[in-house]
């Protein structure tokens, strides 16, 4: 079986060794509501994360499991509503990857973005810091672009329990990113969850006296993220957009709509006969209406 990490943070390990009655995890009650976000910035693979409260290396409490996630979505939870108990000390982590089956088609293209049954990478993490360090109002996790069979996921970014496992040489690499290489045996059949809920991305392209103007097209592409250091030259592209992953045109009147995960994505618009303000707008769904104005060539 593949090596699992494991993270022994000093209060589990105290109260492990000064009870023999402590049965379960540990929580913080912090004084803001705390919750995690994840996020999928891989270019064409789809994933999705378990999570339940650290209470030891052999635990046979069941995971919380996240829906899937398409490119560029983003899945939030309140700690409470996932756990019932506030914000655990410290956290057990599950990383699932899956390859759509057609994955030669545009993901727009794909009706249903099937993906195979069994993942791609899989891994596990055990006791990884969380409110026993520092309450976070949102604890980050990203899946990061990698190549294929492979994941690169980064967790609190930027925080104080970031700068926990750097102290204690968890991700020895130079994004301190936890890195997955193919599938943890034990979790070779796990099958994909079901699709996180879409949400519509929609606007309207009018001129500047308000009309509606039709059949203008409009696309989308998902976000995506390979490592931290943008400015390595050597790396570039590090972040940005990727492939387009769906298209529409706009309706009698200007509206469209684009369905498709919360997450964050890059919207274009264009045309033979018009110009536009803005032409390409970033995105963070749920958002309110688009507004975008047409102007003849």
């Amino acid at each position: 079986m593949m090596p699992r990490l494991l993270y022994r943070i000093a209060i589990a390990s105290a109260l492990l060794a000064g009870s023999c009655t402590w049965f379960g995890p540990v929580y913080t009650s912090p004084p803001i509501e705390t919750s995690f976000a994840f996020t999928n910035f891989s270019k064409s693979y789809y994933a999705a994360l378990g999570l339940r409260a650290y209470t030891s290396a052999d635990s046979a409490e069941p995971y919380v499991i996240t829906p899937l996630l398409a490119p560029g979505a983003t899945y939030r939870k309140r700690f409470l509503d996932v756990f019932g108990g506030g914000c655990p000390n410290a956290i057990d982590f599950r990383l699932f990857l899956y390859k759509r089956v057609d994955d030669d088609l545009p993901i727009g293209l794909d009706d249903g973005e099937e993906v195979e049954r069994m993942p791609l990478v899989a891994g596990e993490i055990l006791g990884l810091p969380a409110c026993g360090v520092q309450p976070l109002e949102t604890y980050t996790i990203v899946n990061w672009e990698a190549p294929e069979g492979t994941a690169r996921v980064k967790l609190a970014q930027a925080t104080p329990l970031e700068q926990e496992m750097a102290a204690a040489g968890l991700f020895p690499n130079a994004d301190g990113a936890w890195e997955i290489v193919g599938v943890d045996p034990a979790l070779a059949e796990t099958p994909p969850p079901a699709p996180a809920p879409v949400q519509s991305i929609r606007g309207r392209v009018t001129l500047t006296d308000g009309r509606g103007v039709e059949g203008q097209g409009v696309l989308i592409r998902s976000r995506f993220r390979v490592r931290l250091d943008d400015g390595d030259s050597s790396n570039d592209p590090d972040a940005g957009y990727g492939d387009p992953i769906d298209f529409t045109a706009t309706d009698a009147n200007g509206w469209f709509v684009i369905d498709r995960p919360a997450g964050a994505y890059q919207v274009e618009f264009f045309s033979d006969d018009y110009l536009f303000r803005p032409a390409v707008i970033e995105v963070e769904t749920p958002l309110e209406d688009i507004a975008i104005i047409a102007e003849p060539r």
